[in-house]
């Protein structure tokens, strides 16, 4: 299983970057607002999770850096943020194939599994908790998205 130490510094921010990047391609589909919030932070204690006990140390090393960066700046809407991350998603994939072929898999699922958390975090629509729907369509469609930058589809 490769690490930090088998990447160069680029290579690394890169990979990083775009495990964060796809829960927030998939908290954006909705348009953002207040439900993104409890998005990201199902992504981050997701994130902070894998750093303590995944099974890939790869994906262990990744998610144990102390700070996240999502490349969101203020302002920013979904299909300004897909443009810059999904290319980025897919140089990160092939970083990964490159560097680490072995951790392929393993990066893929745990890149899916964030886009689906965000998904999940949050029912929209509904009432007062009740109703709504847990995956939207197109919440869905970002987290297919995702799982073709990934190079899962």
């Amino acid at each position: 299983m490769a690490g930090e130490t088998d990447f160069t510094p680029d290579e690394w921010l890169t990979v990083r970057r775009a495990i964060t990047a796809a829960g927030v391609i998939v908290a954006l589909a909705e348009g953002g607002g207040d439900d993104m919030l409890s998005e990201i932070f199902a992504v981050t204690q997701t994130i902070r999770g894998a750093g303590f006990g995944h099974g890939n140390r790869l994906v262990r090393e990744l998610a144990a850096m102390p700070h996240f960066s999502t490349g969101l700046r203020p302002g920013m809407r979904s299909p300004e943020y897909e443009a810059e991350s999904l290319p980025m998603i897919r140089a990160a994939a092939a970083i990964v194939r490159s560097r680490a072929p072995d951790d392929l898999n393993e990066w893929r699922g745990f890149v899916c599994e964030l886009a689906e958390t965000a998904a999940r975090a949050h029912k929209e629509g509904g009432v007062a908790g009740i109703g709504g729907i847990l995956v939207t369509a197109a919440e869905a469609a970002a987290i297919e998205r995702v799982r073709q930058a990934a190079g899962l589809a």
